[in-house]
């Protein structure tokens, strides 16, 4: 399972009952924090393209699970495990230890892909007049497959429509040279088994993108939903050779169910 198709099922299914994002960012709550935990299960369907630097396409059925003790301490799969240590109505900030999926392989090329690995992020969310989320968060890995640290950044904006609720934002990241060695430099020996030149990229920024969730309670437990999104890579890494297409676009539907709360 590759790092996009299981974090934009994630992401999506942690829009669930209301709360988009509620876990790390401080959008206006459309009902209490709970009291207790929480466990969310659901099932999503995704559609993506060059998903991992091939330019195919697939659609894959990804389960969900996640759990959340009175938006404090959560886990999920794009997001790891979190803690908010400072949590106000309009402000968030805390510490993530998150999951970073190996890349998938591209096909005919025998490339060394990095590892499962994990990150350590610090991240810190603000809430703006009209239900604006602006923040980010950095991250550096700690499991020896990068060494490498990551920058990302993101503008959001929620509210409810006729259809349910809807979340929009825009995001750019980016990281040090290290991290984009790692996923996508070729080093000399990977050059001569492929024949096509060693390339090692720079620091600076990766790429940059877009996403819409839709979300639609069906009752207090069950709810349906939407995401798409566009991202493009930039930088030295939209020049790797590993780069065959710059562009990323998914789609994807859900539907989960809440416990507790």
């Amino acid at each position: 399972m590759s790092l996009r198709t299981l974090a934009l099922t994630a992401a999506a299914a942690t829009a669930f009952a209301g709360s988009a994002l509620a876990q790390s960012q401080p959008y206006e709550q459309m009902r209490p924090a709970p009291d207790g935990w929480t466990v969310d299960l659901g099932v999503g369907a995704l559609y993506s393209k060059d998903s991992g630097g091939d330019t195919g396409s697939e659609t894959r059925v990804v389960p969900w699970v996640a759990a959340n003790y009175r938006d404090v301490v959560y886990l999920s799969a794009i997001d790891g495990l979190g803690w908010n240590a400072i949590k106000t109505d309009d402000f968030r900030a805390g510490l993530q230890l998150r999951p970073r999926f190996s890349p998938e392989d591209i096909e005919g090329l025998d490339l060394d892909r990095p590892d499962f690995g994990a990150d350590v992020a610090a991240y810190a969310f603000k809430r703006l007049p009209g239900n604006i989320v602006v923040g980010g968060r950095v991250s550096r890995d700690v499991t020896d497959v990068s060494e490498g640290t990551e920058y990302y950044a993101s503008v959001g904006h929620q509210r409810v429509t006729p259809i349910g609720l809807m979340n929009v934002s825009v995001y750019a990241r980016g990281g040090d040279a290290k991290l984009a060695d790692a996923y996508y430099g070729v080093s000399t020996a990977e050059a001569a088994r492929n024949g096509i030149d060693a390339y090692s990229p720079d620091s600076g920024l990766q790429g940059a993108g877009a996403s819409l969730f839709l979300l639609v309670p069906i009752n207090d437990k069950w709810a349906a939903g939407a995401l798409v999104n566009y991202e493009r890579r930039l930088g030295d890494v939209a020049d790797s050779p590993l780069s065959q297409e710059d562009d990323t676009i998914r789609t994807g539907v859900f539907f989960a169910r809440r416990f507790g709360g």
